[in-house]
């Protein structure tokens, strides 16, 4: 099983060169009280560091090393979204789906309207097999950007847990009508058609699956 690091020496000694870059601005403006603090971190810049760190660990895919240093940020400034996202996106790559979405949530109480909150957390529900949750943010997060792809198939990918057939279908065309030659959406169609046992129109989607896929293996 996986463990989460500590922050590691390393990272301490790459916090000082970066709190380092803010020492020449502090001389220019007060020369005395810049060199009484020259050798300290406030615990602002620290925040602001392992936010960074924490973010280029993430965007990287090194989500265990980016856990403990987005959860000091967090302790240092509860509603940072920005480490909010990060770190429930850590948790749920994680597989720690639960501690994901109360993350995620409080990420969502500071913006309701971000999409990529609405888009993440609407997955994060549908692994937790919380499919009403999931239409409803995802639902709410498509009314502010209604031209969001992930948030069109997740919202199909809920809907046809949920057995609203019709309307799954509907997401899924949407999501089709942004990017026309996805291959996992033409999939989901057919699987959802098969489940309303219009079989002919199934084999259909299902044939244009098979179109893609020999496309991509030829190119």
């Amino acid at each position: 099983m996986s463990t989460r690091t500590p922050v590691n020496m390393l990272d301490e000694i790459k916090l000082v060169s970066y709190a380092s870059l803010g020492v020449l601005q502090r001389l220019a403006v007060n020369a005395i009280d810049a060199f009484n603090r020259v050798f300290s971190v406030d615990e602002e810049m620290r925040a602001r560091f392992y936010r960074e760190r924490g973010v280029d660990h993430t965007k990287h895919g090194r989500f265990w090393q980016a856990l403990p240093l987005l959860e000091q940020v967090i302790r240092q400034i509860p509603k940072d979204q920005e480490a909010l996202f990060h770190l429930g996106y850590c948790y749920l790559k994680t597989d720690q789906t639960r501690e994901g979405i109360l993350v995620l949530e409080k990420a969502r109480e500071i913006d309701p309207s971000s999409s990529r909150v609405n888009s993440i957390l609407g997955m994060a529900y549908i692994q937790a097999k919380e499919y009403k949750k999931a239409v409803e943010v995802l639902q709410a997060g498509l009314s502010k950007t209604p031209h969001n792809f992930n948030m069109h198939y997740r919202l199909g990918l809920a809907l046809d847990h949920l057995g609203e057939y019709d309307a799954a279908v509907e997401a899924f065309q949407n999501a089709l009508s942004i990017r026309p030659n996805e291959m996992k959406v033409y999939q989901s169609i057919g699987f959802v058609l098969d489940q309303q046992g219009k079989h002919d129109e199934a084999v259909a989607f299902f044939k244009k699956t098979s179109e893609i896929k020999e496309g991509i293996q030829d190119a």
